[in-house]
């Protein structure tokens, strides 16, 4: 059994390995309490001159780490230097890490994730105030015991702002999935590197899989830089995940605003504690996506490795990954077999009455049983090759959006961008979709602006005046739009082997004295 600290501190048995080192389980012979000893290990190949890099680093930790106080920042004790080697002496969690405990149980619910949320941000908060960006927050470094709270480990790479650099030469230090686009296009340490990591992290947490993470580094950097992934969450929770990996880091919340969003999250979850979470949204694998910074940001031209030094180069497209379900450690085999059909058939009645119902509810609408306008209804609007709006423009309008984004004679197609988070600043949310005809592959006769302008009007209407949305005297707060399909796009076309044609009426609701939204009118 090795001794160090001049024989205070016994090292047990080895408990991790990472690209820095190993931590130990040891024992304070002094104190009588169990401790991790993380002990400083580099490959023989590595330069005298990069070793001493490694060295500083290490060294670093231990200084940034000892002086943050934070519940979820893991403490350290001791620093020892001998026989040319560094350990440092830190209390030991015995917790498995954020990425083991989803890999065992599966996604952490709405409550679950939003706690650990609260948790992180305030350890970031005390970091950034004393200077000091992490720079590898990720679920590997997050520690989550049963009870207490969540731990931020490793402050190996952490860089003071006011320090100067240190990271060697041509060297990516952390994990390309958990760092920001501008921190891969070469910027200056910052704790938005952070946040945005933080974003992906709670991802990771309520999807069971990394939103960027792809069989090799140069796949995983593309993504990073060019994808924008929105998870299955909704609510507060969804738009401070969507909203922290938001590729310009002048528009990610602050750690004001992200701990505002946790507690309408805390909230939410209090108020619908049972409620099963609601898909508001495509996830990133052929969801919306927008340009990050262009790759001519980045340095060079050679293909990445998969692992060691990283040089940004050519890129193979993006796999789609499935999403673990959520297991239980006790779950038997008779029990499993029970519960998996049950559970896939609650999941079938949830899909059924959360989007199919609602859809196939408003088939028919034709056929007026309640009033097809109100004073709060606008013009109808067309939307086709030769409408108001042109074909497209709708495209990443889904249910439970909220846009910067009016409806009005040819306004701009809606990008990723005018997607925001519900509880943030927006225009309108979409109110409501109509089917005006099931039979979307046949050419059946277009049945006439007036007709589709009654069939629209009572769907939308009936929705606006319901319980669904919320607000006192809606007739004169609020005002809806409703948006129907010309001739031309009623028609079918065959776009790549397939035929289609546009059938829905879509309704958007907004404040009528046109002033900014800041929480959702549509309840979930």
């Amino acid at each position: 059994m090795r001794e160090v600290g001049n024989r205070r501190y016994r090292l047990v048995r080895e408990l991790g390995r990472g690209g820095m080192g190993a931590v130990w389980l040891g024992q304070d012979t002094v104190l009588g309490r169990d401790v991790a000893v993380k002990e400083l290990l580099l490959a023989g190949n590595v330069p005298d001159a990069e070793r001493a890099v490694y060295q500083q680093r290490v060294l670093r930790e231990a200084r940034i780490a000892s002086q943050l106080q934070d519940p979820a920042v893991v403490t350290v004790y001791d620093l020892i230097s001998e026989d040319d080697q560094t350990f440092i002496v830190m209390e030991l969690i015995n917790a498995p890490t954020l990425e083991e405990s989803v890999e065992l149980d599966g996604p952490l619910g709405t409550r679950e994730a939003a706690t650990l949320a609260r948790q992180l941000l305030g350890a970031l908060e005390v970091a950034h105030s004393s200077g000091v960006v992490h720079r590898d927050v990720k679920p590997g470094n997050v520690m989550v015991p049963g009870r207490g709270t969540a731990k931020l480990t490793d402050f190996g790479i952490a860089q003071s702002v006011d320090d100067p650099r240190l990271t060697a030469t041509g060297t990516l230090i952390g994990s390309p999935a958990y760092m920001s686009p501008e921190r891969l296009a070469g910027g200056e340490a910052s704790p938005a590197w952070d946040l945005w990591a933080l974003g992906a992290t709670l991802f990771f947490a309520v999807e069971g899989r990394g939103a960027f993470d792809r069989p090799t580094t140069s796949a995983t950097i593309l993504a990073v830089m060019n994808e924008r992934p929105v998870p299955r969450v909704g609510g507060p929770l969804g738009e401070l995940i969507t909203g922290l990996m938001e590729p310009d880091p002048a528009r990610r919340p602050g750690v004001a605003r992200a701990h505002e969003l946790v507690e309408h999250a805390l909230a939410s979850a209090e108020l619908h504690p049972a409620r099963p979470p609601v898909v508001t949204g495509p996830v990133s694998d052929g969801g919306p996506t927008v340009a990050g910074p262009t790759l001519g940001a980045l340095s060079g031209g050679a293909a990445l490795p998969t692992s060691g030094p990283v040089a940004i180069g050519q890129f193979a497209p993006a796999p789609v990954f499935p999403v673990p379900p959520r297991r239980k450690r006790s779950a038997g085999l008779v029990l499993s077999a029970t519960l998996v059909p049950l559970f896939l058939v609650g999941a079938l009645v949830l899909v059924y009455f959360t989007v199919f119902k609602p859809m196939f509810a408003n088939i028919g609408r034709g056929v007026p049983d309640g009033p097809a306008s109100t004073a709060a209804m606008q013009p109808v609007l067309t939307i086709g090759p030769d409408g108001d709006l042109k074909d497209g423009t709708l495209s990443l309008a889904f249910r439970n959006s909220c846009l910067t984004w009016l409806p009005a004679k040819d306004a701009p197609k809606i990008q990723a961008r005018n997607r925001v988070g519900c509880y943030a600043e927006h225009d309108v949310e979409l109110l409501d979709t109509v089917l005006a005809d099931t039979e979307t592959e046949k050419d059946v006769p277009y049945p006439g602006v007036e007709q589709l302008t009654k069939v629209g009007g009572t769907g939308c209407t009936r929705t606006f005046l319901s319980d669904e949305v919320n607000g006192q005297d809606k007739e004169k707060t609020l005002r809806y739009w409703v948006i129907i399909p010309t001739a031309q796009a009623w028609k079918v076309k065959t776009e790549n082997g397939y035929r289609t044609s546009s059938r829905l009426i879509h309704c958007f609701v907004g404040r009528a004295d046109g002033a900014k939204l800041v929480e959702p009118l549509m309840k979930d």
